[in-house]
């Protein structure tokens, strides 16, 4: 039985993109919490986060930016990719109960190196910019599924 992989390097091509849309809720801030270790007020304590300039909760910042994470090993390459390396900066607040957009989106590939560079974005419901970054990926390869 052969592996499941998603695209190699030669099935790319600059241009490709993937999205994947996430509403934040109670269970996943509180999870990612306790997976983490990372108890923030902000994300996790209302009464708290009443009393900062957001006024309300406010999702860590990581887990919006995990969600490259899925794009990447889940969509575009997919299967059997790694992430190299990601940079990224959070342009706006994500709030309890928003939903946001992350996409990635192919700009470089270099075969040689069997790596992909991407850009990676996140919007809120509203259309607002909430990450902008890029990262850099190794595909799999047939080799990876033999």
């Amino acid at each position: 039985m052969k592996a499941r992989i998603g695209k190699t390097i030669g099935e790319l091509q600059v241009g490709d993109e993937a999205y994947f849309a996430k509403t934040m809720t109670e269970t996943d801030m509180l999870l990612f919490a306790g997976i983490t270790g990372d108890h923030n007020q902000l994300p996790t304590n209302e009464e708290f986060a009443k009393k900062t300039r957001f006024g309300k909760r406010v999702a860590h910042g990581m887990l919006t930016a995990s969600f490259i994470a899925n794009l990447i090993g889940m969509k575009l390459p997919g299967f059997g990719s790694m992430l190299r390396s990601v940079k990224f900066r959070f342009t706006a607040p994500v709030y309890l109960n928003d939903t946001v957009e992350i996409g990635v989106r192919v700009t470089a590939i270099d075969k040689a190196q069997n790596q992909a560079s991407f850009d990676c974005w996140g919007t809120n419901q509203k259309g607002e910019n909430v990450l902008k970054g890029s990262c850099v990926v190794t595909p799999p390869s047939v080799l990876d599924a033999e």
